[in-house]
């Protein structure tokens, strides 16, 4: 319970509102001063979605931290007051210390400034801890120089870099110096912050030394002591102090310039100091005045401006305000940067902007990728509010988002982007952002693109400048496939069509029907006959250009949809067409060679289906005549029977097809032996006997037990016949089918056998009433079975038919029909 309260107690308001290093709370810690490998939090940066580790500056350990409710980001530097290095100092030397710290964040909280680091929550203490929130921070400087840094991976430090920095550090030595009436005194690596944004902030102001008593009356100077018992960040460095305030007792703001020299050698030299005092007086009164090592590395510009800072005596130091002149810092990316500064850039000139926009885009390249989207990106799209600058903002602003990653693209550029795919004013600023339709697609996601980027296309397409509008078509092709297919059909196509019939612009005319061209092969086939079929019948212009275009999309479309609508659509637009007054022996040739090109097509396609139809048919009706034999025979179908013998058929061999027995299952006897069919012409009985008679066939209720039909065998006999209409009546039939044969000459080979005939037919001598015979088990006069014609007369008995079917319950007998065979 004891604990439980001293935790309740000790946790402060920036603990209860934000979340820091991923946690709720950060009280209670014992740690000692921290190292980099430490709990990582969110990120710091803007530009980056990373986590940033927690960083140890000095005594404080630095945490990343957003809050609760805004998720605002900010840095929580925290002292534990319970760390290992106090218990090991002595009561006077937690003291100081402690006095140190809070001057510090009480300085941080006083002085405000753009190069002083921003403090965002004032200083709490508890009975453990200090803590206080800054702006986001990402390293010391200390920590950041190259090749000895810890966390020189998280800092870009180039030369441009190193510059701006430098440049930065001047501006807040002047305020301290003119405004706050304070010498800084302790200028060196560790009291340097660099932000999120890569800016260089002055910190460590807890040792800072007013010029002015608060009674008027000038500072006395203090004899500067290192205590080797007392943390070496309370006190100042002697590799970075200047000879006047230690050798000569003089409080002067220009020490504070050679600090700042020494840690340009220091920044330039792996965070190697010009001179090792070894944190002795002795030491920095041997280094006094001796020439500074290893110039002879740096650049001429740099060594120049390092022997003006680092001397033995101050009189001769640049001040900060003259210090930005020296030749180290007119490169042109420094000038650029100076210029752009957004303190000053707000007073400039519209005419300096423009000037300044164009020339840009031929110096982004000598600076550093973080750099331009920390310092350069931010200041474009705050002036982006200016149209009149927005056509020459723009290509800087994409050739900065070039190397953003998609995540960061989304977060920066394009909320301020959104506004202007509205704008159709001026219209340089829609020519350029369609000209970099293809960056922003592959910048954002599929949906954000639709819904945010795509806009921009349609208000261009209804811009009122043709040139606009013929960009914004060119574009379509692209986006057709990329986009979801229902989006160009619905939404897409209907904007180009609703160009195409209001402009009067001969050359956006064209255009769209190009747009058109590269949407047939996207567009479905109904879309294209109800649709752009129709649109493109009302044209009205005979311009060549226009008959050119117009004939290539029809060219497209015929080899896409059916040829039914090639024939009636497309062709009879074609031919109009190829009538145009204007056109040229060349264009109209073009016309000729398209058109015989589809009429080909139409021809051989309809061809093919022609004769798949009547495949089809003849198939159908092969079938028919087969299924009818068989249930003329059988009567109705039985299901068992059916699937049985359809299981049996499928077990044995393969039986013979209908081609291979016309005549069906009419002659099927199982028990007869095939007979071989004389030749018609070489027998003077077929050949003498007379054509087939139509005649009235009895039908009986119930068919002779002497009716076997008999199938002939189809290997030794085929033919071919084909069917006469037969007209029903009620009574019987008009007329039977006349079967004529196309080659029995070929077919039938002459072998007569004198013997009895293979089956036994049994006719009624009366007709039913209905006139059909049941025999036949079927209501389609299609189902009777094929019979050569010589079996006309053959089946007439030689002997007159009895005066009623069923008067005589006696069955005809082998004499009724006397000598009668139907193969003679």
């Amino acid at each position: 319970m004891f604990a439980a309260a001293t935790s309740f107690f000790a946790r402060t308001a920036i603990s209860q509102s934000y979340n820091i290093g991923g946690s709720s709370s950060n009280s209670g810690s014992r740690s000692s001063t921290p190292g980099p490998a430490q709990s990582p939090g969110p990120s710091n940066s803007t530009f980056s979605g990373s986590f940033t580790p927690t960083v140890p500056i000095g005594l404080w350990k630095v945490q990343s931290a957003s809050h609760k409710v805004t998720n605002k980001r900010v840095s929580v530097w925290s002292f534990d007051k319970r760390s290992q290095e106090m218990e090991r100092l002595g009561p006077m030397a937690k003291d100081r210390t402690l006095e140190v710290l809070k001057a510090e964040a009480s300085a941080l909280g006083r002085l405000r400034h753009p190069s002083i680091l921003e403090m965002v929550e004032p200083l709490e203490e508890t009975r453990n801890e200090l803590i206080f929130a800054t702006e986001p921070i990402l390293a010391s400087l200390e920590l950041a120089i190259p090749s000895s840094g810890r966390f020189a991976s998280l800092v870009e430090l180039d030369e441009v870099e190193i510059q701006k920095g430098i440049l930065q550090i001047c501006k807040g030595l002047s305020f301290l110096h003119s405004s706050a009436q304070l010498i800084h005194s302790n200028i060196c690596p560790e009291s340097i912050i660099v932000n999120s944004s890569g800016d260089w902030k002055i910190s460590g102001l807890g040792l800072t030394i007013p010029l002015l008593q608060p009674n008027g009356t000038a500072t006395r100077w203090e004899f500067p002591t290192f205590d080797g018992r007392v943390p070496a960040y309370i006190q100042r460095s002697f590799d970075y102090m200047a000879p006047e305030y230690a050798l000569d007792e003089q409080l002067v703001t220009a020490s504070d310039m050679y600090s700042l020299g020494c840690v340009m050698y220091a920044v330039h030299c792996k965070g190697s100091p010009p001179f090792k005092t070894h944190d002795s007086l002795g030491g920095l009164r041997e280094c006094a005045g001796r020439p500074v090592p290893g110039m002879d590395r740096l650049d001429p510009d740099l060594q120049s401006l390092l022997r003006a800072l680092i001397t033995r005596h101050h009189a001769g130091r640049p001040t900060p305000t003259l210090l930005p002149s020296q030749p180290f810092f007119s490169s042109l990316p420094i000038s650029t940067l100076s210029f752009l500064d957004r303190s000053t850039f707000t007073a400039k000139t519209r005419e300096e902007k423009i000037s300044f926009m164009k020339g840009l885009a031929g110096v982004l390249d000598k600076f550093s990728d973080g750099l331009k989207t920390r310092k350069i990106l931010p200041s474009l799209l705050e002036e982006m509010k200016d149209t009149h600058l927005l056509p020459y903002i723009l290509p800087n602003v994409f050739a900065i988002s070039s190397a953003l990653s998609a995540t960061q693209f989304a977060s920066l550029v394009l909320p301020s982007l959104k506004p202007l795919f509205v704008l159709k004013e001026p219209p340089a600023n829609m020519l350029t952002l369609l000209d970099n339709l293809t960056m922003l697609q592959s910048k954002t996601e599929r949906g954000v693109f639709r819904t945010e980027v795509l806009p921009l296309v349609y208000n261009a397409l209804e811009s009122e400048h043709g040139m606009v509008q013929e960009r914004a078509l060119k574009t379509i092709p692209d986006l057709c496939d990329t986009i979801d297919y229902a989006e160009v059909r619905d939404v897409t196509y209907q904007r180009v069509a609703n160009v195409f019939s209001s402009t009067r612009i001969l050359t956006v005319k064209v255009a769209t029907l190009a747009t058109f061209l590269s949407m047939v092969k996207v567009l479905d086939q109904s879309t294209l006959t109800q649709k752009l079929v129709p649109m493109l019948a009302n044209i009205r212009t005979k311009q060549p250009a226009v008959m050119m275009a117009t004939l290539s999309v029809h060219e497209a479309m015929g080899a896409k949809v059916d040829r039914e609508a090639v024939a009636t659509l497309v062709l009879p637009q074609l031919w109009a067409m190829s009538m145009g007054p204007l056109l040229n022996v060349t264009q109209f040739q073009r016309f000729m060679a398209v058109i015989r090109q589809l009429a080909d097509r139409v021809e051989k396609e309809h061809n093919q289906f022609l004769r798949d139809s009547q495949r089809i048919e003849d198939m159908s009706a092969t079938a028919m005549i087969g299924s009818s034999s068989t249930q003329a025979i059988t009567g109705s179908v039985d299901f068992e029977n059916l699937v049985g013998r359809g299981a049996a058929s499928s077990s044995n061999t393969q039986a013979p097809s209908l081609e291979d027995d016309p005549w069906g299952s009419i002659f099927n006897d199982t028990n007869a032996k095939p007979t071989k069919l004389p030749n018609p012409i070489a027998s003077p009985v077929m050949a003498s006997s007379p054509p087939l008679q139509a005649q009235s066939l009895p039908s009986s209720p119930k068919p002779s037990s002497h009716y076997q039909p008999s199938r002939l065998n189809p290997s030794t006999q085929s033919t071919s016949f084909t069917n006469s209409p037969v007209q029903r009546s009620n009574t019987g039939f008009s007329s039977v089918p006349t079967l004529q044969p196309t080659n029995l000459a070929t077919t039938f080979q002459p072998a007569i056998q004198q013997q009895k005939p293979n089956y036994n037919i049994s006719l009624p001598t009366s007709p039913p009433s209905n006139g059909f015979p049941p025999v036949l088990g079927s209501t389609s006069i299609n189902s009777l079975p094929l019979m050569p014609p010589m079996m006309g007369n053959m089946l007439t008995p030689s002997k007159p038919s009895q005066p009623s079917w069923g008067s005589s319950s006696s069955k005809p007998s082998k004499d009724d029909w006397g000598d009668f065979d139907p193969l003679l």
